[in-house]
């Protein structure tokens, strides 16, 4: 580094922020922080409140590389190598979709109906990717035993760590599953719940450039955007007992298409359910 660089985290912060925004990067002083508390190994606000720490060599390069990764516009979580959810800490690299906000509410919509059955009860997580659905639910519901499946070998190995990572490895079971292979003999999970991919395909190319890093696999839905729900939908009777529960998130402008593919797929007291911006966002619905 030459003699003009910042040596205290506080002018370390001001370049990487000013070097973000050029990048057009958003919130470029909120990813400076995170960047800097990674690098130091401390938390987002003990980074920003010693400002007047001088840094060592290793810490510097250690910065300065996440930040010139995030210039490249790799979202964060993916520099990080982790995403906080649901009260985890779930790992992530681009073979994955990264956990999303609204996604934590499908965990806590689908607890709860798992809660009103009364019963320990056994899940699948259609399209699990990290795991960070399955892992959240099996901490949420100690009795509950979760498969996690997936079609991505890679996203398998990662979602097994993470339930590894989180403590909840003996109740997470790892599977690779296609969703739309016609499942054999009996029902015998008591509640689906998937995530699953539901952009058009036209519109995926059109997304922030962060969202491109993801893996098109987790993000396109096909034409229309339903492929993957319809499948799910329409395999759902095969798969979960009698009475149980299946919820799906879904994407905006979505809601009444859902609605009418669980109909069509013989379910009952199909609702949609709003998430916390006021979106029509999750379905719920009984076998």
């Amino acid at each position: 580094m030459s003699g003009s660089e910042p040596t205290t985290a506080a002018g370390w912060l001001a370049k990487a922020e000013a070097f973000l925004a050029e990048k057009g990067v958003p919130e470029a002083s909120v990813n400076a922080e995170f960047l800097l508390a990674e690098a130091l190994g401390v938390g987002r606000g003990q980074a920003k409140a010693e400002g007047t720490r001088t840094l060592t060599r290793k810490e510097t390069l250690r910065f300065w590389e996440t930040v010139k990764s995030r210039g490249r516009r790799i979202p964060l979580a993916y520099v990080l190598g982790w995403q906080p959810f649901a009260g985890c800490r779930i790992e992530v690299d681009d073979s994955v979709l990264i956990p999303r906000p609204e996604t934590e509410e499908l965990v806590e919509l689908a607890a709860r109906e798992a809660e009103s059955l009364g019963r320990p009860v056994h899940i699948v997580d259609v399209g699990t990717g990290s795991g960070c659905v399955a892992i959240a639910l099996a901490r949420r519901l100690p009795d509950a035993v979760v498969y996690a499946t997936d079609v991505s070998s890679s996203a398998l190995r990662l979602a097994e760590s993470n339930a590894m990572a989180n403590h909840v490895s003996r109740r997470v079971k790892v599977l690779k599953e296609d969703l739309f292979k016609p499942h054999s003999g009996a029902p015998w999970a008591d509640v689906a719940v998937s995530n699953p991919p539901y952009i058009p395909s036209a519109e995926v190319d059109r997304l922030e450039p962060e969202v491109l890093k993801e893996p098109r696999l987790a993000l396109d839905g096909g034409k229309d955007g339903l492929l993957h729900l319809r499948a799910i939908a329409g395999d759902a009777k095969r798969l979960v007992k009698p009475g149980g529960r299946v919820l799906l998130e879904f994407g905006a402008g979505q809601a009444a298409d859902v609605r009418a593919l669980l109909v069509k797929g013989g379910l009952s007291a199909v609702r949609i359910v709003k998430d916390a911006q006021g979106m029509d966002r999750f379905a719920a619905a009984t076998v």
